[in-house]
């Protein structure tokens, strides 16, 4: 409801009061609520993804197969920043909220710096070139 107000106040500075009515009111906070469900629906679907280790693709690895020495090589392919994220959530099991306050960054690009490691060490394990 603050957006909706917010958005009338800056809306009434630009026209009267009487133009905008209640059907634009009814139809901004239609708007304003969608957006917010779509933001949260996206949100957890980002959340959930984390605490899914994806590992494997196409060509399945097993975890058990790769021995010590390759899996610190494959993680040294990726570049600290990655390799740090990943290292701390999925070895230590750190939740994103905390790891991102370790990063010094915004929960979103933590969000964002997971989903290019996972992607980079996947095409690593594919042996495809990064």
């Amino acid at each position: 409801m603050q957006d909706v107000f917010v958005t009338l106040v800056r809306q009434r500075a630009d026209r009267e009061l009487e133009q905008l009515g209640l059907p634009w009111l009814l139809t901004v906070a239609r708007s304003r609520f969608i957006d917010h469900i779509r933001s949260s629906t996206a949100r957890t679907l980002r959340e959930t993804a984390d605490d899914v280790v994806v590992v494997g693709s196409a060509t399945e690895v097993d975890a058990e197969v790769v021995s010590a020495e390759h899996a610190r090589w494959m993680l040294s392919q990726l570049p600290d920043a990655e390799r740090w994220a990943l290292v701390l959530a999925v070895v230590e099991g750190m939740p994103v909220t905390e790891l991102a306050d370790v990063l010094g960054r915004s929960v979103d690009a933590t969000h964002s710096l997971l989903a290019r490691g996972r992607r980079r060490l996947r095409l690593i394990m594919e042996g495809q070139p990064r």
